[in-house]
């Protein structure tokens, strides 16, 4: 993909060292670099004005569908605009999306696609839409709150996306680096701008069986990495030949617990043996689990060991496409409980909340811990005698309601669970990559219950096909 890159200069003195090494780690896009300055003219009633009038100047930049503005205090990390590119794609009603350079975000009560103000620093447009508006100011409202006005009027979005990292890093001169909207948003003072504190490096943890392991290979792995994704992977392997266990210790960043077959499920021993190593890790790792048979990954999981970071105490789930009564396996799994007035309350339960799916989990070694060890109790309790197989997904819904300050609902594109969910929801190109008809993320892919079963795979890309075609729901994205 081409973009435009626009400098926005205060004069045309050579760019930092930082802000043109930010551009030039660029991966993943091809930029056309331009620059542009924007002093201030004497009859200039207000910095906004000159601003709005630089910003003017630079959208005729270029001829790439995609324009990118970058101040020249702002930092790029290498995968901002792929980040961006990659947001745009996936929300077509969208003019534009920014890099949060200045942690804007970190006031909680903001939603990333919907900010009330979106800065200009670090901002990719579609020229399109970029042609179509005028830069303009008004007292006590910045181009940034003009514009963000103006788009979303014309029906069109324009937000921040959580992937995209990029750090407002001000000049010594103050008097030249005050920021062009500082009327319309602050940072608090005991915040640094574009300040975050470093976090230990997130770590994989995966359960199967010989059933799974070719996929495990395959899948698994091979689409965590082709997205970007270096964290080490710790795999649960239960009953694996000496030739399986040799293939998988082959790939890199991967360690192998290899476990004799007991004939329990993968999904329920994982709550035994998994806080066997997270009991060794530092406690602010953060940690996320999947399915490994039947999920693809889409995206870079920084974001989500971002939200781990946010609130270390929870453990982080996902819902399930549909909750009860059109979920009608809530029913089901409840009456294979033996005990009947156990059945009752764990249908009751289970019925009458948001219904969580089990096939992923993130959170610190102690948040997850004290999933897994709850999980396991209930496993032996009354509430889910008779269960077998399927128990692990309602022991996590029945840890919801007894700990609910332990577990907090994340996006569902975190574990985008496809087994009965409406298919006009969603879409799946024949390479596998998933798409929302809401315009909403989709980081990982669960093909749960067969759903993927046609996208079986020798290598990264479509081999053979079994059982139905994929779903086509969306006329387009």
């Amino acid at each position: 993909m081409i973009v435009d890159l626009v400098l926005l200069s205060r004069d045309l003195s050579p760019p930092r060292d930082d802000v043109w090494r930010g551009i030039a780690s660029q991966r993943g896009v091809r930029l056309n670099v331009h620059r542009s300055t924007g002093p201030r003219l004497p009859d200039d009633p207000h910095r906004h004005a000159t601003i709005a009038r630089a910003r003017n100047q630079m959208k005729t930049i270029g001829t790439a569908p995609l324009v990118m503005f970058v101040d020249d205090d702002v930092v790029l990390e290498p995968d901002c605009v792929a980040a961006l590119v990659d947001g745009l794609r996936r929300r077509p009603s969208f003019a534009a999306l920014a890099a949060d350079s200045a942690g804007e975000m970190a006031r909680e009560w903001e939603h990333w696609d919907y900010p009330t103000h979106v800065g200009m620093a670090a901002i990719l447009f579609r020229r399109q839409a970029l042609n179509s508006i005028t830069f303009r100011w008004e007292p006590g409202r910045c181009e940034c709150l003009c514009c963000c006005h103006d788009l979303r009027t014309s029906g069109r979005g324009i937000g921040y996306h959580r992937a995209a990292r990029a750090w407002h890093r001000p000049l010594a001169d103050p008097a030249v680096n005050q920021p062009a909207c500082a009327t319309a948003h602050t940072v608090p003072a005991s915040t640094p701008v574009g300040a975050r504190r470093p976090r230990p490096a997130g770590r994989i943890l995966a359960a199967f069986d010989r059933r799974d392991q070719r996929r495990f290979r395959k899948q698994f792995m091979t689409t965590l990495r082709e997205s970007g994704n270096e964290e080490h992977v710790w795999a649960f392997a239960y009953g694996l030949s000496p030739m399986e266990t040799e293939q998988l210790e082959a790939l890199d960043g991967l360690t192998v617990v290899s476990i004799p077959a007991n004939g329990d499920c993968p999904a329920l021993r994982r709550l035994d043996d998994f806080p066997k190593v997270l009991a060794d890790w530092p406690a602010d790792t953060p940690v996320g689990y999947w399915d490994a048979g039947d999920v693809l990954f889409q995206s870079r999981l920084g974001p989500l060991w971002d939200l781990v970071a946010e609130d270390p105490e929870r453990l982080l789930v996902c819902p399930e496409p549909l909750s009860y009564p059109e979920n009608p396996v809530i029913r089901t799994w409840s009456d294979y409980v033996i005990d009947p007035v156990a059945r009752e309350e764990t249908f009751r339960i289970m019925s009458s909340q948001t219904f969580l799916n089990s096939g992923f989990a993130a959170g610190t070694p102690g948040s997850l811990m004290a999933y897994c060890r709850a999980g396991v109790d209930l496993l032996r309790s009354p509430a889910l005698w008779g269960m077998d197989f399927w128990a692990d997904q309602p022991a996590m819904n029945l840890y919801r309601h007894d700990h609910p300050e332990a577990v907090r609902i994340i996006d569902r594109g975190w574990n985008y669970a496809l087994a009965g969910r409406p298919p006009e929801q969603y879409q799946i190109d024949e390479d596998g990559r998933g798409w929302r008809a809401d315009g909403g993320p989709v980081h990982v892919l669960h093909g749960n219950s067969g759903t993927l079963i046609w996208l079986e795979r020798t290598a990264w890309g479509p081999a053979a096909r079994f059982g139905p075609a994929p779903p086509r729901a969306m006329a387009s994205r």
